[in-house]
């Protein structure tokens, strides 16, 4: 079972410093908690998440993304009167004229 490089401890998951190379425990996992002989490259590193800029594309990116166009908005006009909306409405009436006829017709007798 491999120990931690500091204070000896036994570990099950050892934590492998990729600036000195040592294992370390979780409590000395991190460089300044075990004297690295690479502190200073691991100062020098960005911290996560510095220099990324959010586009208004929805993606991250560290150059800040690509050219996504922002869609059109929709006039503030009444939405009642948008063009989707009459042609359903259009297509609910004449379904709604051609039950009738056809119940009109079924009551009456009418035989083609």
């Amino acid at each position: 079972m491999p120990r931690c490089d500091l204070c000896g401890k036994p570990m099950t998951l050892p934590f492998h410093c990729q600036y000195c190379g040592g294992n370390f425990c979780d409590k000395h996992r991190l460089p300044p908690n075990h004297q690295c002989a690479g502190i200073e490259a691991w100062r020098n590193k960005p911290a996560p998440g510095v220099g990324i800029q959010y586009s208004s594309g929805g993606g991250a990116t560290p150059t800040g993304g690509g050219y996504f166009p922002r869609p059109e908005k929709r006039p503030a006009g009444n939405r009642w009167l948008t063009f989707p909306f009459l042609k359903v409405a259009i297509a609910a009436i004449v379904i709604i004229v051609l039950l009738l006829l056809l119940l009109y017709l079924g009551l009456t007798g009418f035989r083609l």
